[in-house]
């Protein structure tokens, strides 16, 4: 079961990659689109969750530290959204999906050191090879300067805020875990993302929204939230150390064979060959 939550999770990742990109290409406002997503998907988990449904009778008082890490998270998942957003546009989508999952090296260091997760000495070799695919498939870009900021910078921030959010995903399921259920922790992070995001608009003073901008926030809410969800589920079934390079490696492999099916990007040889590792890498972690 908890490969089935794994291929849910990457579903819905890669089609948020999708609904960015079409935005992008359709210069609708990004940020809006992000604020209305945080704010469906903040609904959608409260109102599913298991202390929801009891409300009256249980009143959750989750400590500091908890809501610590709901807050810096929410902060966090905003902001790596708005630069994902734009590395696509700017930089492509293999280019920033590869250094979003790059990332993944945060989360199993944090499973397997601090946690003390064992797996055997193949799935070792299989994470070894993910990571060596993941750094063939990151092709030589040509950059320019936006307003003094290099595009070179946007994979940059993509790996180093993703791989705070899923450290934060495994520290949830193994500490916190049992004091609040999954729905209502990933609600109050994207509350924190929507607090931030319209406290942003309304600095700018951009706070009307088109009804197109809505649509594709919803839907962007929906997946962005199960995508959350499903990897924590697996997260509970199946060792970070393995859950992480699975997502990643086959985010990057179909996000890459999206990308030269739909947006005609053009991988090169040592892509190619990236590519190939990181379906030999998937089939020894799951084997």
């Amino acid at each position: 079961m908890g490969l089935v939550y794994i291929f849910l999770s990457i579903s819905c990742s890669l089609t948020i990659a999708q609904i960015l990109k079409l935005a992008e290409n359709r210069k609708l406002n990004v940020l809006k689109i992000l604020v209305c997503n945080y704010l469906a998907g903040f609904l959608i988990s409260l109102f599913n969750s298991a202390e929801f449904e009891v409300f009256p009778e249980v009143s959750p008082e989750p400590g500091i530290w908890l809501v610590s890490l709901a807050m810096v998270l929410g902060i966090v998942f905003i902001a790596n959204m708005v630069v994902y957003s734009r590395s696509i546009d700017r930089v492509g989508m293999g280019v920033s999906i590869a250094a979003m999952r790059m990332s993944l090296i945060f989360p199993i260091a944090v499973s397997l050191f601090v946690f003390g997760e064992a797996i055997g000495g193949l799935k070792y070799f299989g994470i070894i090879l993910a990571l060596g695919s993941l750094l063939l498939m990151v092709p030589r870009i040509k950059t320019k300067s936006i307003s003094g900021f290099s595009d070179a910078w946007l994979p940059v921030l993509i790996f180093i805020m993703t791989g705070m959010a899923d450290t934060g995903l495994k520290v949830y399921e193994q500490v916190f875990s049992e004091q609040i259920s999954e729905d209502l922790f990933v609600s109050g992070i994207f509350f924190f993302s929507f607090l931030v995001g319209v406290g942003i608009l309304l600095k700018r003073k951009e706070i009307h929204f088109t009804f197109t901008e809505i649509v594709y926030g919803i839907a962007t809410g929906v997946v962005n939230l199960y995508s959350s969800i499903f990897l924590i589920y697996a997260l509970k079934l199946m060792p970070g150390s393995i859950v992480f390079p699975l997502v990643n490696v086959s985010l990057v492999v179909l996000g890459t064979l999206i990308g030269i099916g739909i947006w005609k990007d053009r991988p090169s040889v040592k892509q190619w060959s990236g590519l190939a590792i990181a379906v030999i890498s998937i089939i020894l972690l799951v084997g």
